[in-house]
């Protein structure tokens, strides 16, 4: 769109102009760029799961432990192998989490084939009657079904925890079944829990939507960052490389991003509040953090003394050296 002259210059004070011209169009939030990983065939990417990248109010240690095993997962660049027929079907993006597209949640031989043990899908809460073929060829095979409705671009992020706890849940579950209480075998004298491996089953779930390129997808995104602490950008990258033609708009990118500045302040809360709690549970009264700062430690912030001089400084940064000021007084615009 073109430039548009200021139609307000006369508001400006005496002997301050702009520096750049006015547009009409709205604000747009910056290009998010999600660089291309590899188009050679012979990239891979791998991803380790660790506690001190999640959450701990949302997810306990052993409770990840459990879901990822403690496995690397792996994707490895499918553009020389991918062919277009592919995108009918359903690829995993971890060992207990596949992505695609409804038609392959109805394919009963895949879903035997791929032990999957739920299948969750995601469509829009305008067609809240539809994809009722999925429940009952799921529930034909013994596969629990689950519904997610995503009412629109503004209920995407809400939907996010939802269906990370659906996921979740349902692994734990499955596990959980399994073992056996050591209270109850022979020999065995406490009540922790073990697995016989000889005939465990892990749980694995199919995320699907319409196409599997869309709504779904940006589900596991989120449970990429939410459970193993990928960014935006390495996730939507980890997921290319699995299920090659999964494309991300720039809303759906800076909706994940918006994403990722929420987990990355809930995690960095939880995890004080809980070194915090520690400290309590371990020096008693003398571990409490302080609630409010006394007065004395804020004017050292601001003074350039004191433990918070560093915080103050950092802050006060943000208002300096910037490479673009709006207005300028006259006497500076000349000199441009």
């Amino acid at each position: 769109m073109e430039a548009m002259e200021p139609r307000h210059s006369a508001a400006l004070a005496a002997g301050v102009s702009a520096t750049a011209s006015y547009t009409s169009r709205p604000p747009s939030p910056p290009y998010i760029n999600v660089p291309v990983v590899a188009l050679s065939g012979r990239y891979s990417m791998s991803i380790v799961p660790s506690f001190a990248d999640i959450d701990p109010d949302q997810l306990a240690e052993e409770d990840l432990s459990i879901i990822t095993q403690g496995r690397t997962q792996r994707a490895n660049d499918r553009t020389i192998a991918w062919r277009y027929e592919m995108r009918r079907d359903a690829q995993p993006v971890l060992d207990f989490l596949y992505l695609g597209p409804v038609g392959a949640a109805k394919d009963q031989a895949y879903l035997l084939r791929e032990g999957i043990t739920m299948i969750l899908v995601v469509r829009d809460s305008m067609l809240a009657g539809s994809f009722l073929s999925v429940v009952k060829n799921a529930h034909a095979l013994g596969i629990e079904a689950e519904m997610l409705d995503i009412a629109g671009k503004l209920d995407v992020i809400p939907a996010f925890p939802r269906a990370i706890n659906k996921i979740n849940n349902h692994l734990l579950g499955i596990y959980r079944n399994q073992a056996i209480q050591k209270a109850n075998a022979q020999s065995l004298g406490n009540d922790k829990v073990i697995i016989d491996n000889t005939n465990f089953k892990r749980g694995k779930v199919l995320l699907c939507c319409e196409t599997g390129n869309n709504r779904s997808a940006m589900i596991a995104a989120a449970y990429l960052m939410s459970v193993f602490g990928l960014d935006m950008v390495k996730a939507a990258q980890f997921l290319s490389l699995q299920r090659f033609c999964v494309t991300f708009d720039d809303d759906n990118k800076n909706i994940l991003r918006a994403y990722e500045d929420i987990i990355g302040a809930r995690r960095i809360v939880n995890q004080e509040k809980y070194a915090g709690l520690g400290k309590t549970l371990a020096f008693g009264d003398a571990g409490r953090a302080q609630v409010k700062r006394p007065i004395e430690a804020t004017e050292e912030g601001e003074s350039g003394t004191g433990p918070n001089a560093m915080d103050f400084e950092m802050d006060e940064e943000r208002y300096t050296n910037r490479g673009f000021a709006p207005f300028v007084e006259q006497e500076q615009s000349m000199r441009f």
